[in-house]
């Protein structure tokens, strides 16, 4: 399951910042590699808060990578 929350986590990064796929990774830092900012990072945790009916927002201040959100959807739904 984790590779479909990958890309779908994908899909709405692309969307809601315009970031290329190919450029988003496990490890890759919000802010420091895909410069995404945390009202950026706010618009996509609602996305897929929206997408999974699982509460992130309240998790942002622990999550600075991509891993981050898939080791919450991990938690939260399987």
């Amino acid at each position: 399951m984790s590779s479909e929350y990958l890309t779908k986590t994908k899909k709405v990064i692309e969307e809601k910042t315009g970031v290329s796929p190919s450029d988003i990774h496990e490890t890759s830092f919000f802010e420091d590699d895909l410069n995404i900012g945390e009202m950026e990072l706010l618009e996509i945790l609602s996305e897929l808060e929206e997408m999974y009916r699982v509460d992130l927002v309240s998790e942002q201040e622990n999550i600075a990578t991509v891993q981050d959100i898939l080791d919450l959807l991990s938690e939260k739904i399987d």
